[in-house]
């Protein structure tokens, strides 16, 4: 039995073999012990698959394009997976859009995990009993990836879901987790006049204006002594919407981190990182340590219309690959963590000569110059990593669906 939605037929055998794609952001998980992922729930109404997260802790829905994949004329008949490799480049060994791993990823509910691959797996790309694609993992040996038992007419043979240890220190992560690691521990936006009233810094044990990894600090202000772990941040500049002048929220440079030795008035602390010498007046603000187990499934976003870059972290004029941007779109516009979005530069004004209409001028379309995937998202804006560029990505770049 086929359901249609838009000009696509989705297969029954094709969505009881849908994903259960939990990725760790960061490809090292500190937690070791047994995890546990539910079978997903494959309802495909108005063409979703309903995926549901480990120990039912979320649930996502992940709308099915309805364009048809496109795979690399020159893929590799397989690969092998190395240390440093992310989900997305592998896939973009095989598939011409490689944030539609989804679609091709079939899950065996007989394995624990099997979305997960690591080093030294091996992948390739086959084609189902329906002509749809799909990439298998070979483990060891052995396929650890695969349809149901079904055949075309709908029948499908219903595995149960078994659990089965499994560590996520050594997975392949979907996006390169140190390029966002930062920004899932400390806030990078906040409310006008919030960083004003956190702890700020009166100086250090040297009595120096800047203070380095090793030195104690003392701070003055709000200070638990239950939080151990501070991030010390400066003032950066305030967010605007290019397209309206709407103030989006402060942006804030992530200046230190600093442990907790003992708080009163002023508190102690040590500076366990720095990115850059912290000085007086620094504030402090607690770091979030619930990061670990964020885990990313590309998706198509769900909201319609289009968007600005308002900011590029950490660079000053230009943007690329596997750097951050902050975007005007945020919760309030339906923005999601794993929103693949296209970046496109503005087409260029120029004057034509040749016409005979006097200071007659043509503007050029838009150009698509990358791919971008959000990561973190705020009430007005959220963070992005660029996934692909092939031109330099510049503020102001428009946004949109993929």
């Amino acid at each position: 039995m086929a359901r249609t939605f838009g000009d696509i037929t989705y297969l029954k055998p094709l969505l009881s073999g849908g994903i259960a794609l939990l990725l760790s952001a960061c490809g090292a998980n500190p937690y070791k012990g047994p995890v546990l992922t539910e079978e997903p729930d494959l309802g495909a109404a108005h063409g979703h698959l309903q995926v549901r997260g480990s120990g039912n802790d979320y649930t996502t829905s992940i709308p099915m394009l309805g364009a048809a994949l496109a795979v690399n004329e020159d893929r590799p008949n397989s690969y092998t997976v190395v240390r440093g490799d992310t989900l997305w480049d592998i896939s973009g060994r095989f598939l011409e859009e490689p944030w539609r791993w989804p679609e091709v990823w079939q899950a065996n509910p007989n394995i624990k995990n099997p979305h997960l691959i690591y080093p030294g797996d091996k992948i390739r790309l086959e084609y189902g009993p329906d002509g749809k694609p799909r990439l298998v993992v070979n483990r060891n040996g052995v396929d650890i990836n695969g349809f149901d038992v079904a055949d075309l007419s709908g029948n499908v043979e219903r595995l149960s879901p078994r659990i089965r240890e499994e560590s996520l220190e050594e997975a392949i992560p979907m996006i390169p987790g140190d390029s966002v690691r930062q920004f899932l521990v400390h806030p990078r936006v906040v409310e006008r006049g919030e960083l004003a009233s956190a702890p700020y810094i009166v100086g250090n044990d040297e009595q120096r204006l800047a203070s380095a990894v090793g030195q104690e600090i003392y701070a003055r202000g709000n200070i638990s002594g239950v939080q151990r772990a501070y991030g010390v941040f400066r003032n950066s500049k305030p967010l605007i919407d290019p397209q309206n002048n709407e103030y989006l929220g402060q942006e804030i440079t992530h200046v230190a981190n600093a442990k907790l030795l003992e708080s009163g008035d002023p508190s102690t602390l040590v500076i366990t990182k720095n990115y850059m010498e912290t000085i007086n007046g620094d504030r402090l603000l607690a770091a979030n340590q619930a990061y670990a187990p964020h885990q990313y499934i590309p998706r198509t976003p769900q909201f319609e219309g289009s968007g600005r870059i308002v900011s590029l972290v950490d660079s000053i004029t230009r943007s690329g690959r596997n750097q951050v941007v902050v975007l005007n779109l945020g919760k309030r516009n339906q923005v999601q963590v794993g929103d693949v979005l296209a970046v496109e530069s503005r087409g260029a004004t120029l004057r034509d000569r040749i016409s005979s209409v006097r200071n007659d001028v043509v503007k050029l379309p838009n150009r698509r110059t990358g791919v971008v995937m959000v990561f973190q998202t705020f009430e007005k804006v959220s963070y992005a990593l660029v996934m692909e560029s092939s031109r330099p990505i510049f503020r102001n770049d428009i946004v949109s669906p993929i």
